[in-house]
């Protein structure tokens, strides 16, 4: 199996004066079925694993209302587009009609024009199932449910606990060998092997840098010194009164296995903090592509999706993210397993508790970190999902047992695996 890169797409356009009603409108009317609405069907985009429509309007004495689509997708932008446009071109042209500089009535041509001229790269950008596109990971969940259902039909026929770990495994993949039965299509990179290329990339990551970070000692102590001073003024400017909440992100924490999150955050004035936050949004990238690459990111096990967009002129950080659970218990993985990176990112915005040396403090405030982002977060009438009831912790199973059940196995292997079920 040929390995299918993923890849954002985020497309931030302005809404015209007097629009945002209506708009909201159409994607309340869109979001109460994503998957199959008349205007765009997203489960008929095949290579689709998420998107969402969301509408920025905080701030807008100083900043325009934005409509935003972004979207999680294999493969490259334009056969991206041309299936966007297959199935909802007269969707997203009604959508659009809303913003500045668009022509209502557009050719297919245009809209993807309009589309990537407003498109916005990423700073970061993080895949939790990397190189597992959308037909690999229904594959996986096909071949899972399937020997679930075989070894329940088997086990109300006979005992199974009656054979060896191994005589079980035989009859497994006998069964997945029948032609009317889904065929595992094993990843073209195993999450093993994605593990020993993370462990590589370390090694590699650290021959590298150690050298870098002894050569330029001297300016990091001066770069230390500067930042540090700049936290201290910053800590000590009188904090801010709270912004309204909107309560729709977190109404019915409980009916979606995965959710979404937007935050749009204010980057704090000044030449250091904006070369700090990129400098670490680019450590973060790196990281995204190298060592996080097989079901965590930052140590945090439930994201799907995560990127960071620079905008407004490197004025203000959007942040989306898919992940599993609750809100809730998705901040609380950010401080228990990600306070330190996630203060590294934040911490150079405003309103964010107050961080010393970088790392220190910030999301480990619990309590405050809450409220910054109750603050901050976006709600999106919109949001797809191709997978909606698969956990990455699922996923990264489900693709074990698809990519492993064809291989032979000792006795204490086979145990092992059948303990998957």
């Amino acid at each position: 199996m040929a390995t299918v890169n993923q890849f954002p797409l985020s497309i931030i356009a302005e809404i015209k004066t007097g629009s945002k009603e209506a708009l909201e409108h159409k994607l309340n009317a869109i979001g109460k079925n994503p998957a199959g609405n008349p205007d765009i069907p997203f489960s008929d985009v095949p290579t689709l694993h998420f998107c969402s429509f969301v509408i920025i309007d905080q701030e807008a004495d100083e900043y325009p209302t934005y409509l935003v689509f972004e979207s999680n997708h294999d493969g490259d932008l334009e056969p991206h587009l041309d299936q966007l446009m297959a199935i909802g071109k007269a969707g997203f042209d009604s959508l659009f009609a809303h913003c500045v500089g668009y022509a209502p009535g557009s050719s297919a041509d245009q809209i993807k024009a309009y589309m990537r001229q407003h498109s916005f790269p990423s700073a970061a950008f993080y895949v939790g199932c990397r190189g597992q596109t959308v037909q690999d990971i229904q594959n996986a969940i096909a071949v899972r449910e399937e020997i679930e259902n075989y070894l329940d039909a088997q086990q109300a026929k006979s005992n199974l606990g009656e054979l060896s770990p191994q005589a079980i495994l035989e009859r497994i993949q006998a069964h997945l060998g029948k032609p009317d039965v889904v065929s595992p299509k094993v990843s073209s990179e195993t999450l093993s092997q994605l593990k020993s290329k993370a462990m590589r990339n370390i090694v590699l990551i650290a021959l590298i840098g150690i050298p870098m970070l002894i050569l330029t000692l001297p300016l990091l102590l001066l770069w230390l010194v500067v930042f540090r001073l700049t936290e201290i003024r910053s800590n000590h400017q009188p904090p801010l009164p709270p912004l309204p909440v909107d309560p729709r992100p977190y109404e019915n924490p409980d009916i979606y296995t995965i959710s979404h999150l937007t935050t749009m955050v204010a980057i704090k004035p000044g030449a250091v903090r904006l070369f700090t936050l990129k400098g670490v949004l680019a450590i973060t990238s790196l990281l995204a592509k190298t060592v996080s690459i097989y079901g965590n990111l930052l140590g945090i096990p439930t994201i799907h999706f995560a990127r960071w967009i620079m905008m407004d002129g490197d004025k203000r950080l959007l942040f989306f993210s898919n992940y599993d659970g609750s809100w809730a218990s998705y901040l609380g993985d950010f401080v228990d397993k990600a306070k330190y990176g996630l203060t590294g990112i934040w911490g150079n915005t405003t309103r964010f508790p107050s961080s010393n040396w970088l790392v220190l403090g910030g999301a480990a405030k619990i309590i405050p970190f809450k409220e910054w982002s109750r603050e901050h977060n976006l709600y999106a009438p919109v949001f797809y999902r191709a997978y909606p009831s698969a956990t990455i912790a699922n996923l990264v199973n489900d693709i074990e047992i698809r990519d492993n059940v064809g291989r032979s196995m000792s006795a204490s292997e086979a145990a092992a695996f059948l303990q998957r079920f």
